[in-house]
């Protein structure tokens, strides 16, 4: 007779613990239920400074965010900077996600008064990215 046909294994002689006898994680099953978004260092930074009746333009979605546009390999300046004047529906960058380039408008026309997103940088869905001194005062202000 071969080796190979050994006797059969005796299931309670494993090593391995059923299912039921596993402890229960201490960590929570969701993690990223009761997170609270605060305000970010430069929205705060903007604040302190007394710079007051401002709005945000948010992003509309995650991305990178960038100031100008590459066209066929050459890199455009960037749409708007601090001082300008824009206006509601202004194509003020664009986000880049996996190499497409999605245009990123204004809600609100005023006069730029900080970009708070560098070039390149990661932006998420309803972050900040530029504050702007509306040109009615009291419609959008934070």
């Amino acid at each position: 007779m071969c080796s190979y046909f050994a006797k059969p294994v005796n299931k309670s002689s494993s090593g391995v613990s059923p299912p039921s006898a596993l402890k229960p994680s201490s960590e929570k099953a969701a993690p990223f239920m009761n997170v609270t978004f605060g305000k970010s260092a430069k929205v705060k930074a903007l604040e302190a400074s007394g710079s007051s009746g401002y709005a945000l333009v948010s992003s509309p979605t995650v991305g990178s965010f960038q100031k100008g546009r590459t066209v066929k390999g050459k890199k455009q300046g960037p749409s708007c900077k601090e001082g300008d004047l824009i206006k509601e529906g202004q194509v003020i960058g664009w986000l880049d996600q996996f190499g497409t380039e999605l245009p990123v408008k204004s809600d609100v026309s005023g006069e730029v008064l900080k970009l708070l997103i560098d070039d390149g940088e990661a932006v998420g869905y309803g972050d900040p990215l530029l504050a702007v001194l509306p040109s009615f005062p009291g419609v959008g202000v934070q």
